[in-house]
């Protein structure tokens, strides 16, 4: 390693291996944590007998949650400073335990237990830092031209903004440091490609290859080019017989065959210089493997080429923002649904467009382009990059240096943590299990993926009292992209509330015999999944008027849950006669306990952020276990308070 402080680390630790042994250790015996993370549900929160917050919380942390204001414990678990607070043992004790004088309560009722002290220390000191210092050299006001804007949310236009900054830099510094420039960035997952538009334009001007896998995103993305001004607008040639005819139309004084030419908004999202490298109907290839559909690229234009037609005697003045209007750099489309981290027959497609077996390796086998390009070194230095790629993909992209020896560095920030897969097989628990079976927990836990988590040998062969390997199920994926320190009083009432709500509407359900009462499982993958414990009823999303009152979320989440293709009519069943009475004194008779999963929800989303580091620290762990990479480090790269999934994971070659 030759970074001094390759993960953003709290004061504490000095050594990054220190941190990653206390990071597992802590992860796997603290059984609270493991709870918080992974082992309970909110819909399990009013249908366990002993009730789950009971049953989860040691009663001295009840007692002071009892005493105090939701929002003064988020901040507590958040910002508070704990090692200003007094311990218990400081004051006589009383019959609580806990002193009665002024000087030794916190906000005006009992004094945090050391305990709980204890654990928000642990859960600090093992989250990753996430502040984000801009460099000097940053503007302060931003950069990205509004033509390239159009479609981006403050958020979005944020990400881009610094991100586009970061990988110009650190093009510099591998080039630099390699002694020769990097030739190509592929962005995994371009989507409407904002992040590869912009790196493609000036200032940037770089060449990239975006690889997306739906067909709908790229034909987007290439309007969205035409609309930037990066590219032509095709004028469609069409022949006189086929326009639709008009009243009163004059003959054509055209001779008959000759062609006339019309502009087509509709049909101007493909480049003048397009080059179909595969077959048009982009078949693939006999293994399913390997789909390269279409090829794209941009097209350098002269300024003067896309002002725009001009009236005769009048000049349009041209806005300062519009001034550069001409796509230096270039940008390659590819339509893949990438399976893994190899690309060598992709970039060699992009570099050799006109070379005949390129051309053929690109509708071979799998297999067969793999051959090919391992016969000759693709001329190309790839970075490859991905801006909140979803779940397994930004273990492609990390495995890609690896795997290609064209891609010579890799900057890649991960999202959508609950849409990774298991390589290890389901968690084993030697502890209470507090959650109840759900087949959504069994099936992802039994996948065995070998593309998903963990990515490292250190985390795959962690020995702990549990087993071994390093182990998150879906449920703590899950809450791991959740965000806390973004959280106001708004937001978190309203998150809150609604989980409240699916939670009292589960006990409902539960009453009327919708779902069988939870039965829980010596371990939450032994259960029969068609037993009536796995009764799956998803609600989703709903509009936000239904969130106005109990009342009206019962109803709308009713509307849709029966029209669930197997449970419905037992649903409509059910329900047809629930009152607007009855549906009051649910509310009525379990409010006081929405505090109570207020608590537990902030816990979770709290802990939650050890298990972000495990995944992080996972992914950079694998980069440093091979000896071909010669730097990795991870670092924010943007705002937390903008974009909280604002971790790069980079890693850079020999």
């Amino acid at each position: 390693m030759t970074r001094k402080d390759p993960l953003p680390l709290s004061e504490e630790w000095t050594d990054p291996d220190v941190y990653v042994d206390s990071l597992l250790n802590f992860a796997t015996s603290s059984i609270l944590f493991r709870n918080l993370c992974g082992g309970v549900h909110i819909l399990d929160f009013l249908t366990r007998e002993p009730d789950l917050y009971t049953s989860l919380l040691p009663e001295d942390w009840r007692n002071f949650f009892d005493q105090h204001d939701m929002h003064d414990i988020l901040y507590l678990f958040l910002r508070e400073d704990i090692r200003s607070i007094g311990h218990a043992d400081q004051a006589p004790p009383t019959e609580n335990g806990h002193g009665q004088d002024d000087e030794n309560k916190w906000k005006g009722g009992l004094l945090p237990p050391q305990s709980l002290l204890d654990y928000i220390h642990d859960i600090r000191r093992l989250s990753l830092r996430r502040e984000f210092n801009a460099p000097a050299h940053y503007p302060k006001e931003p950069t990205i031209p509004r033509r390239l804007a159009v479609g981006m949310k403050t958020k979005k236009r944020h990400e881009v903004e610094y991100f586009s900054r970061y990988v110009d830099s650190l093009t510099a510094r591998v080039s630099e440091q390699r002694g020769e420039d990097v030739s190509h960035i592929v962005d995994f997952g371009s989507g409407q490609n904002y992040l590869g538009r912009t790196l493609a334009s000036s200032p940037y001007n770089k060449h990239i290859i975006a690889i997306e896998r739906k067909h709908e995103y790229i034909s987007g993305a290439r309007g969205m080019d035409v609309s930037a001004k990066l590219v032509k607008k095709e004028k469609v040639i069409r022949r006189r017989e086929s326009l639709p005819q008009r009243k009163r139309s004059k003959p054509s004084v055209n001779p008959p065959g000759e062609e006339m030419q019309e502009s087509c908004d509709a049909c101007i999202d493909v480049p003048k210089t397009t080059a179909d490298i595969v077959n048009e109907n982009g078949n693939e290839d006999e293994n399913g493997e390997f789909t390269v559909i279409n090829v794209f690229r941009g097209i350098d234009l002269e300024p003067n080429e896309l002002a725009g037609p001009q009236t005769r005697n009048q000049e349009k003045p041209v806005a300062a923002d519009e001034e550069e209007t001409s796509l230096k750099g270039a940008i390659d489309y590819i339509e893949h649904d990438i399976q893994d981290g190899y690309l060598e027959p992709i970039i060699k497609s992009v570099i050799a467009p006109d070379n005949a077996e390129a051309r053929s390796d690109s509708q071979r086998s799998f297999a067969a382009a793999i051959t090919s390009c391992n016969k000759k070194p693709i001329d190309a230095r790839v970075m490859v990059v991905s801006l909140h790629s979803c779940g397994n993909l930004v273990h492609h992209g990390v495995r890609s240096l690896v795997l290609n020896p064209s891609v010579v560095a890799v900057a890649m920030i991960g999202c959508c943590y609950n849409l990774m897969t298991e390589r290890l097989g389901p968690a084993t628990y030697k502890l209470p299990v507090l959650r109840s079976l759900h087949p959504r927990l069994a099936e992802t836990g039994k996948a065995y993926d070998p593309h998903g988590f963990p990515m490292s040998r250190r985390l795959e062969t962690f020995s702990h009292g549990s087993g071994t390997g390093m182990k998150l199920n879906i449920t703590a994926r899950m809450m791991a992209v959740q965000a806390p320190y973004n959280w106001g009083k708004e937001d978190s009432e309203g998150f809150f509330t609604r989980h409240f709500y699916r939670a009292l509407l589960q006990r409902i359900l539960l009453d009327r015999e919708v779902v069988p009462k939870p039965t829980i499982p010596a371990s939450p993958y032994d259960a029969d999944l068609d037993s009536s414990g796995g009764t799956a009823l998803i609600v989703g999303s709903l509009r936000k008027s239904a969130f106005t009152s109990f009342s009206a979320y019962v109803h709308a989440a009713l509307a849709k849950l029966i029209r669930h293709p197997q449970y419905g009519e037992k649903i409509k069943e059910k329900m047809a006669d629930i009152s607007e009475e009855e549906i009051s004194r649910y509310e009525t008779e379990y409010w006081p306990a929405k505090k109570n999963l207020s608590v537990t929800w902030s816990l979770m989303a709290f802990s939650a952020g050890v298990v972000e580091a495990i995944i992080v620290v996972d992914r950079w762990q694998f980069l440093r276990e091979h000896s071909s990479i010669k730097d990795c480090w991870v670092e924010p790269v943007f705002e937390y308070s903008e974009s909280p999934r604002n971790l790069v994971v980079v890693g850079v070659k020999e």
